[in-house]
């Protein structure tokens, strides 16, 4: 009952945050749809697409995400909507500084359409130097800035290849671990635009890594001898059957070996002191993604469920089913204040799971904001994410007179204000007492922040939060919260 009553109060707390937007919401479409009918109705119709500034990007790269194409007639009063979503849609291929699309009046009904774009620079080879740990907050307080636990190496990203929005991946990291992946997506692999493939391999060695969570903190430990090695692939396929809706279904295989040592620490690390584990990964994911921006959205919607199956039964090492889902609204409230709300959740099954295997809040954005140094591991979990934004400061600097490069001669800085709140609750793994202390109850963090964008949308945050232990922080982070 405590927990049935936890999980409720949770999804309160955050319906409270939802419905206010939600109801602004549905009066604004109102409104529109009120106004819509006293809008021109006269047909335009579009006869030329004119396209500027794509030295290397493929012209069809950029027509897909138009939603007018030669020929078509749309209502009259449509177009300022349509050169809004269709700029966004083009922006989202992240293949672009800036996008704008105009209209060139030909007569009362028709038009061209002039689409100008600032290609981004496309070729990244450079050092690699990176943290091993799960942020910048981890690091720096739960292991002492120790330089030892740094990754470096070189990385080559070649985006767009071929003009085609194709990417080229490899990365030779050595350091705190070793790690070589080569990647190699295509977006598209037919004319209509709608299949892609991607493939990747990857392997990597350990000397250094975490056998067991105490307390909700991962501990290490470390050899002159190789701990752990793993080599695996996937293949990826990719159906866009819209603008806005996205299927990928992946089929990888994955193969992990152990010194001796580690099922000595912990014999769960595998199940039953083993020393390998081996297993075939099915995945589908779906999205809806409406968001203004991928990286730092603003406004739209986003919708993501996934399935995972890791273990066919070809291999019997692992059999577990993992169930994730997600849905965030983003508002724009006028005058430059954002609001932004996201709920999420993930089942697993069945509960009792090898070590290797858990899942957790504390990676990435997939935690409560206030608990950046905790792992708080379970086989179940409901996080909500709430924020309120605001706009302090937008510019434009041009350092073309000592940039060379014409892609990185205009950089933008943008500061926003923002107060969040986060909650979750994370069901813990059965006889799982070592690492229970934030588990199997509400947790949460408030807080307030600034969050800086530059070039390529690199966005950095500084936050000061306060959370459910009474406890208050200052994180670094440099990621959007979601």
């Amino acid at each position: 009952m405590k927990v049935f009553s936890i999980r409720w109060l949770h999804l309160f707390i955050c319906g409270l945050l939802l419905i206010p937007s939600a109801s602004l919401f549905g009066q604004i479409r109102s409104a529109k749809v009120q106004l819509a009918d006293t809008l021109d109705m006269t047909p335009i119709r579009v006869n030329r697409i004119y396209i500027l500034g794509n030295k290397k990007t493929k012209r069809s790269i950029i027509t897909r995400e138009l939603s007018m194409q030669e020929g078509d007639t749309v209502p009259a009063y449509r177009l300022p909507v349509l050169f809004k979503e269709d700029k966004n849609k083009v922006y989202n291929t992240q293949l672009f500084n800036s996008v704008s699309i105009e209209k060139l009046q030909l007569d009362s009904t028709s038009i061209d359409l002039l689409v100008k774009v600032d290609e981004r620079w496309y070729f990244y080879p450079s050092l690699l130097f990176k943290l091993s740990d799960r942020n910048f907050n981890d690091w720096w307080v739960n292991r002492n800035r120790d330089l030892r636990r740094v990754n470096y190496g070189f990385k080559l990203f070649q985006y767009n290849f071929r003009g085609r929005n194709e990417l080229l991946r490899l990365v030779a990291q050595f350091g705190f671990e070793t790690q070589l992946e080569l990647s190699y997506r295509i977006p598209y692999i037919e004319p209509s635009q709608r299949h892609g493939l991607t493939f990747d391999v990857g392997y990597s060695e350990r000397k250094n890594m975490a056998y067991q969570t105490v307390d909700h903190l991962p501990i290490f430990t470390r050899s002159n001898k190789i701990l752990r090695t793993s080599v695996g692939g996937s293949i990826i396929h990719s159906y866009r059957p819209s603008f806005y809706t996205y299927h990928y279904t992946s089929l990888g295989l994955y193969s992990i070996n152990l010194a001796d040592t580690i099922p000595e620490l912990n014999p769960n690390y595998f199940g039953d002191g083993s020393t390998t584990q081996r297993a075939f990964r099915l995945t589908y994911t779906f999205t809806r993604d409406f968001r203004d921006n991928r990286n730092y959205p603003l406004s739209g919607d986003f919708y993501y469920f996934q399935v995972h199956k890791v273990g066919l039964g070809i291999i019997d090492d692992v059999d577990i089913w993992r169930f994730r889902g997600n849905y965030s609204k983003y508002f724009n409230l006028s005058n430059g204040f954002y609001m932004a709300n996201s709920i999420e959740g993930m089942i697993a099954t069945p509960k009792d799971q090898p070590y290797n295997n858990y899942t957790s809040l504390g990676f990435g954005p997939t935690l409560v904001r206030g608990y950046e140094l905790e792992l708080i591991e379970g086989y179940q979990y409901l996080l909500t994410k709430n924020a309120l934004r605001k706009r302090l400061w937008k510019s434009e600097s041009d350092i073309s007179s000592v940039m060379p490069l014409e892609q990185f001669q205009k950089i933008p800085f943008i500061f926003y204000g923002n107060i969040f709140f986060d909650a979750g609750w994370v069901k813990n793994y059965p006889n799982y007492e070592q690492s229970s202390r934030l588990s199997n109850k509400l947790i949460y963090g408030i807080g307030l922040g600034i969050d800086f964008i530059t070039i390529n949308d690199l966005t950095t945050r500084f936050e000061y939060s306060y959370n459910a232990e009474n406890e208050f922080n200052f994180f670094l982070n440099f990621k959007a919260a979601f």
